[in-house]
């Protein structure tokens, strides 16, 4: 037997190996001898043999190690440098809290917010400044009334409230012409008509007639008072007198009725506006919040508008490595007393950080770059989409090679009931309206019998436990778009969603994570020529000879997850004092970690209430929602995640009791 290294690997001496040729070396040489275990030979030779099978397995792990599936640690790290992959280091979660109070407080770097239901601590490393620059909430308050325009100005744009008032001095006469100039664009002439108090109502009703304007008034005839539409603003820019001299004007501004009018006139003209914020009024303050808590806005305040709080936002992270989840509306403790810092808390979900990659994963990761190499295949359009696109999660990709469409599900979120009428819209045309028939199940098949009688279409059937999908195959060269499914009348209506329907030679990227814009470009540098992309988003990218290409591809539809259990405790251990909080947060943290179509497995939810001590057992239900209000009805059974769908986990959903 050959050992050592051949054309057929490496072979290594086993300790047995090596004692055997041992004790014929030793009989070789001294002759006829006691090499029994027990006797002064054998136990040399035992001593002797240990040693040599350690560097026999340390040559075998030597040879291991220049091989991707063989080699670990360091090693591995080594080897799949060939592919120029460095080992996923261990990262922290990443989460923006909101931190408010008195403007210009400095958080200094390291201060420390907790989630009080897990305990985990959070620290931000670098320094933050609540300030009204950098801000991802503002409260103002209007101070007084005034002829005046109110102004506040956000991202160095000015947002205005004021009633011009304009006053024309001296009289008309026959020939002249007055154009005003309002908001920058030049209004149709008035010419005189009769005299000087009808000439004014003419330009009042020029004015009437503009889409920001509400009111247009002359009390008086002489003055023209204006009253803005709420979510707009008045600018008389100027105006034009000709014909004959002797008629001047001024434009001046009325006091508003109440503090309450200011401050419901700016919320609506900053929420209207273009700035990405959103802006809402209560009495004589306006609140203005930005829409993303990682787009923050600076925001400045003119005479007789004061700011009186202020919050901004500021990077966390997670005092540990690892996949440490910060839901939304979670981070809302502060451990570190820093005066004039009154409230934390974040607006959205922490970016959840990760375990140093393991050697397994980063197997996987190595033979999926290889796939990199290639193109048009779909392991390699998805290697391509995990490998390049920043920020992605998930990718599955899904293809029809046939010359049919794929079958098409019609899902309805409840059954039909007495009154509903049903109409479907398919590749634009509209269908005959079915009106409910002595059961849901009547209904279906009525609207089955009506699809199945269609050209395109070469069958339809009900399908579904509680008789609530309409299932599509299509013919040959056929190609359907449900367009609409309208249901009316009854107490209540069901809502509807469409699964599957890949149209014929079609692939479909599912992606989780990263911009459109990334993932539709990567999907077009490597999808085969000729074959069309599918899925319910679109991005149009140019290509490198400055065409346009429309790029389909889906994210993944959110299929909300309900839970409801109740735990026996283990009398012989010690519950904690927030064990329920602790039980919420570990099925939270197993929910979230579930990819695209991946099955909620009831038995392994409920194996996530056993991490914390002093649980016995558990009963759990489970429920699924189209939409995350929905009216959950629950079970004791798995729920199946279509392979473009994901589970879609939040604390507020995730009952325990005791």
């Amino acid at each position: 037997m050959t050992f050592g290294l051949s054309p057929l690997g490496f072979r290594a001496k086993r300790l047995a190996d090596l004692k055997q040729d041992l004790e014929n070396a030793f009989i070789a040489e001294f002759g006829d001898i006691n090499i029994a275990p027990q006797s002064v030979f054998g136990q040399i030779i035992g001593v002797m043999a240990k040693p040599l099978a350690d560097v026999w397995e340390n040559l075998q792990d030597v040879y291991l190690s220049q091989y991707p599936n063989s080699a670990e640690g360091a090693a591995l790290d080594n080897v799949v440098q060939y592919n120029g992959l460095t080992r996923t280091p261990a990262a922290r979660t990443a989460v923006t809290v909101i931190v408010s109070g008195n403007e210009s407080t400095l958080i200094p770097a390291g201060s420390l917010v907790r989630i009080p239901n897990t305990n985990n601590v959070f620290f931000n490393p670098a320094d933050g400044i609540i300030t009204s620059e950098n801000a991802y909430s503002v409260s103002i308050r209007v101070l007084a009334l005034a002829a005046q325009v109110y102004t506040v100005i956000i991202n160095n744009q000015a947002f205005i409230f004021s009633l011009p008032l304009m006053t024309l001095t001296g009289s008309f006469v026959s020939g002249d012409v007055i154009t005003v100039t309002l908001n920058g664009r030049q209004l149709n002439p008035v010419a005189f008509v009769t005299d000087s108090a009808v000439t004014n109502a003419a330009v009042a009703a020029e004015i009437n007639a503009q889409p920001e304007v509400d009111v247009a008034g002359t009390p008086d005839g002489s003055h023209i008072e204006i009253t803005p539409n709420v979510g707009f603003s008045v600018t008389i820019n100027s105006i034009q007198i000709t014909g004959t001299p002797g008629t001047s004007y001024a434009v001046t501004y009325s006091v508003p009725s109440s503090l309450a009018q200011v401050a419901t006139f700016l919320a609506g003209v900053i929420d209207a506006g273009p700035q990405p914020v959103d802006s809402v009024s209560s009495i004589d303050t306006f609140t203005v919040t930005a829409q993303d808590a990682d787009v923050p806005f600076s925001v400045s305040v003119q005479p007789n508008l004061q700011i009186t709080a202020q919050s901004s936002p500021i990077p966390f992270l997670s005092q540990d490595f690892g996949p440490i989840p910060a839901p939304a509306g979670s981070v809302t403790e502060i451990l570190s007393p820093v005066g004039g810092w009154s409230t934390a808390t974040n607006p959205k979900a922490g970016a959840t950080g990760r375990l140093i990659e393991t050697d397994a994963e980063l197997r996987v990761r190595r033979a999926n770059s290889i796939r990199l190499l290639g193109n048009a295949t779909v392991e390699a359009i998805r290697a391509r989409v995990l490998q390049n696109v920043p920020g992605i999660v998930d990718v599955l990709v899904f293809e029809n090679d046939d010359m049919i469409q794929s079958t098409i599900d019609i899902v309805f979120s409840a059954t039909l009931i007495t009154g509903n009428q049903v109409t479907i819209t398919i590749n634009g045309r509209i269908l005959a309206t079915i009106t409910y028939a002595t059961s849901n199940l009547a209904t279906m098949t009525q609207l089955a019998l009506l699809l199945a009688a269609q050209p395109e279409i070469a069958s339809a059937v009900v399908a579904g436990g509680s008789n609530n999908i309409l299932r599509l195959n299509m013919n040959i060269f056929q190609e359907v778009t449900i367009d609409d499914v309208a249901i009316s009348g009854g107490a209540s209506q069901a809502n509807w969603v469409t699964k599957g329907g890949r149209p014929p030679k079609s692939f479909e990227v599912v992606a989780d994570g990263g911009t459109d814009a990334d993932v539709a470009e990567e999907i077009w540098l490597s999808k085969p020529a000729g074959i069309q992309t599918f899925g319910n988003t679109n991005f149009t990218i140019t290509d490198s000879q400055g065409g346009s290409q429309v790029i389909f591809f889906s994210r993944p539809t959110p299929i909300y997850i309900w839970v409801q259990v109740t735990l026996t405790l283990y009398a012989e251990e010690n519950f904690p004092a927030n064990g329920l909080q602790l039980v919420q947060a570990a099925i939270l943290e197993y929910g979230q970690n579930l990819g695209i179509g991946v099955d909620v497995l009831l038995q392994r939810v409920v194996c996530q209430i056993f991490v914390v001590p002093g649980v016995a057992s558990g009963t759990m239900l489970l429920a699924a929602t189209n939409g995350p209000n929905d009216t959950p009805t629950y079970a004791a059974s798995d729920i199946v995640i279509e392979e473009n769908e994901i589970s879609t986990w939040a604390a507020e959903r995730i009952a325990v009791t005791i």
